[in-house]
This record gives structure tokens, sequence and C-alpha cells, in this order.
């Protein structure tokens, strides 16, 4: 069976060290990391800025570069695995290693301990950064910049509710391959909810489905119609889309139906499924042991 190149940094020239003996290249190569030094980082499947949006790098990430040319990245998200290629721009290496993360949606990069001084940028929920210093309310990180502390959080940091999470983001634009508080879709939505609870699953909704215990036990259905069985947190799935069942008979998702995320009623989006013929083809609910 083939290896998803999503997930499988090989190319027929180059591939990583570690799946030499899984599949063919002309050479392999251990890689390097590099940090992600700019939230939301586009990465693409092909070298080329007018290549569509695969995904997305958030601030302090890891990418594992196997190969550097022309501008180009070409490596893997070590957060959950995706391959493509990013802007050398938006990577740095030797960086420290990360001691807290972002808690809050966004949080602003201010270039002094001040609430009235100039900001340099915004990085978004999950983003990790080295504090070097502190002073009155503001933490200064590797970059230099400084961050409020209350939008901070220790790295082993977790909630459980990760619904709460998800509800944080109502109102957020819908975006192909986003996976910030700029913009997402909504297998990210539910990516970021959960990796704010501990629970790291995969980038893509078949991913997320498919995937054996890595995002909670598959509940079999009796009846593809009855959903009575249906508990808060639960994962909804249908073909090419993942949301979150939410009590009250709701549906919190990233859509292209309205452009945002937002809460539905879970049966009109029943509905518009159905005559769309593309009705729900799993749920997966998030096990205690997760």
């Amino acid at each position: 069976m083939p290896m998803d190149p999503r997930i499988t940094p090989a190319r027929d020239d180059l591939a990583a060290d570690w799946l030499r003996d899984q599949v063919e290249a002309a050479r392999y190569t251990s890689g390097t990391p590099r940090t992600v030094i700019r939230d939301g980082a586009p990465l693409r499947f092909t070298p080329d800025r007018g290549a569509g949006l695969e995904s997305q790098l958030i601030y302090g990430e890891i990418f594992q570069v196997y190969d550097e040319r022309d501008g180009w990245c070409w490596g893997q998200n070590l957060s959950d695995g995706y391959v493509g290629y990013v802007p050398a721009t938006d990577l740095a290496e030797n960086m420290p290693a990360p001691d807290h993360q972002v808690a809050a949606l966004h949080s602003h990069l201010y270039t002094e301990p001040d609430l009235k001084r100039p900001v340099a940028g915004i990085i978004s929920m999950s983003a990790q950064v080295k504090i070097i210093d502190v002073e009155g309310k503001f933490c200064r990180i590797a970059s230099g910049h400084w961050l409020h502390s209350r939008h901070l959080v220790s790295l082993d940091y977790s909630t459980q509710d990760f619904i709460g999470t998800a509800l944080k983001f109502i109102g957020v634009p819908y975006l192909w391959g986003g996976r910030t508080a700029f913009g997402l879709d909504c297998s990210s939505l539910v990516q970021l909810a959960l990796g704010m609870a501990g629970i790291t699953v995969p980038r893509d909704s078949d991913l997320q489905e498919a995937g054996p215990d890595a995002v909670g036990s598959l509940v079999e259905m009796a009846d593809e119609q009855d959903f009575s069985h249906l508990e808060e947190g639960d994962l909804v799935f249908f073909p090419g889309h993942v949301g979150l069942f939410v009590n009250g008979w709701r549906f919190l998702h990233a859509n292209a139906f309205d452009m945002q995320v937002s809460l539905h009623g879970f049966s009109d989006v029943l509905d518009r499924a159905n005559r769309d013929n593309a009705g729900v083809s799993s749920i997966r609910r998030i096990t205690p042991s997760h």
C-alpha cells in the first residue's frame, strides 16, 4: 500500500533517513530542525507562492528540514507530521527550546513591556515561546519581543474542556489549510482544541477519522440515522468534514457554508449533508484514556 505523501517525507530524489528501509530514493538525509518564527507560515505541496495553501505552521513549532533551495525548505512539521514546502525566511536555526505556550486566542508581540508601546506582530493559541526575562506583567521571549503574562501557560498545561477551547474560535474566518486564530478549517479547529487538552491528532479530517486510536474510540452506529447516543464532545465526521457535537443538539465547526467557525443546529447540518448525499460517515468519542 503506497504511503500517504501528506505525512511521508519522501520524494524520488530524497527521503528522510528513517524511511531508508521503506521507500526508494536517490539519497537519504536526517535533516535539521528549525523553529517556526512566523505565525501562520504557509505550507504548500509545491515550492510556488501561487500554489494552494495546504496547511500552516504555528509560531514555535519545529519543522524538520530535509532540503533547501531557491528560498524554500522542504520537510516535515514535527507537531502533526505534515510534509511540504515552507519559505526559508519563516524558519530559524538554533532557537532555544520553548518553556511556555499561548493560551489566549491571540497575543500581541510588544516591542517594550508596556501596553501603550508599538506591537511587532501577533501570535496565536498554542504558539510556543521561551521566556528569558520578566518585567511586571510582561515576559520577554527569545525573539526579543514582549508578551503579556496573562496569555501564557506552561508547556505541560492542558485543559480537558476542549469544547470550551473550540468555542473561543466562533467567528474566526474559515480558511482552507488555516491553522491559526486568524483563519482555520474544520480539521484544524479539532486539532487545536484537542491539542490544548494534551491530545495530539493528525492534521486532516480523513486522517483523524481513520487513525486507529489517535482520536478516541470509534462509536459504532447500529442505525446511521439514529443519533440518540451522541454525547457532548463527540467528533462527527462527514465526507471531507468534521465538527464537534455540542449539548442542545448543536454542531460546532469551521465551515464553508457561512465561512467561519459557528454553531449550527445539528438537524440543519444533517439535512444539508443528506441533500448533498454526504451524510455522517462515522463518530468518534474522546475516551478518558486519551
